[in-house]
Formats: structure tokens, sequence, C-alpha cells
């Protein structure tokens, strides 16, 4: 059964002036460990593939908030909610902390969407309740 729907877009010239006044210090605050990681590789060999990557992640986590109800308070965190992918690649959620724990005791998963283009990225997540 569906519980919720969320979707996001965002003009990643957004995004990229906020590291440019940050610096990844930006990205720390919304990536989680394993996301950080990616980011930090894609930024490496192209930095604009870092910032689509994470406009994407923003995207996907305003999206997620909004699908699970919570907006962004407890338990929902930036850095609880991580989206990876598959070893086919598609885009999955991973949730941590107080944010799994909340999801498992109400029985709640997520699917998650990505796209970016020239200017925006977009995020659409389905919040599902057994």
């Amino acid at each position: 059964m569906i519980y919720g729907i969320g979707t996001d877009i965002i003009r990643i010239a957004r995004i990229e002036a906020a590291l440019k006044r940050n610096g990844d210090r930006f990205a720390e605050r919304i990536l989680g460990a394993e996301e950080m990681e990616k980011y930090r590789d894609r930024t490496r060999r192209v930095e604009a593939r870092g910032i689509r990557f994470l406009a994407t992640r923003f995207a996907a986590k305003e999206a997620f908030s909004k699908a699970i109800g919570l907006g962004m308070r407890m338990p929902m965190t930036w850095r609880s909610m991580q989206v990876l992918n598959a070893p086919s690649g598609k885009p999955v959620v991973v949730a941590s902390g107080a944010l799994k724990d909340w999801m498992e005791s109400s029985g709640i998963t997520a699917q998650v969407t990505l796209t970016d283009e020239a200017e925006y990225a977009v995020a659409f997540v389905i919040a599902e309740k057994a």
C-alpha cells in the first residue's frame, strides 16, 4: 500500500553556488559516508559530475522526507538516508540509525528514481507500507 509520495526538483546551479560558498562542508552536511565517497570520486574525475551527483542526492532526500511525511525532522536527517546503487545500477534507499529503526517499526520501505539534465536534478520517491 502506498504510504506517501514525494518529488523534488532543484536547479543544479544552486548546489554549485552552495559548494562555492561552503566548500565540501556543504556536501558533508548532506551526504552519508558511502555517498560522500562516491561524490569525491566523481568530483576528482570531473567536477561537474560531482556537482550533479550531489544535486540528485539532495533532491532525493527532500523527496524522501516528503514521502514519509516527516520533512526534515527526527528521525529524518540528511545523512540518515542515503541513495546508493544496487549491483544493477538501480538507485536504492538505505536508511541508518533512528530512521532505519523508525522505518522498520512502521513497516515502511521506499523506492526512488533520480534524473538530471543540463540545469535541473529531479527525484521521485514512493514510500510503501506493508
